[in-house]
């Protein structure tokens, strides 16, 4: 299932399907807003369930900016920047 977060300039497309639980993202954002690499700090998060197989939940936090970050480190297309928004 796909879903879209929407503010600012662009929409990020959220697929979680896509992902393989790399923790780019996380390790991204943590860095860009505190200046460490840890996904316990992210304002996004990726949380690994194994219900039916190994998949990913993909979620931003109430702190998230939706500044692009996260989708721009993410190689499998699991997060990506779309045109539009708010």
């Amino acid at each position: 299932m796909t879903t879209l977060r929407k503010k600012g300039k662009f929409t990020i497309l959220i697929t979680p399907d896509r992902c393989t639980g790399c923790l780019r993202c996380q390790l991204t954002c943590s860095f860009q807003f505190h200046k460490v690499f840890n996904p316990a700090l992210a304002r996004i998060k990726i949380l690994m369930t194994n219900d039916r197989g190994v998949s990913y939940q993909i979620y931003q936090t109430d702190e998230c900016i939706k500044c692009g970050r996260c989708a721009r480190a993410c190689v499998f297309g699991a997060l990506q920047i779309t045109e539009g928004g708010e």
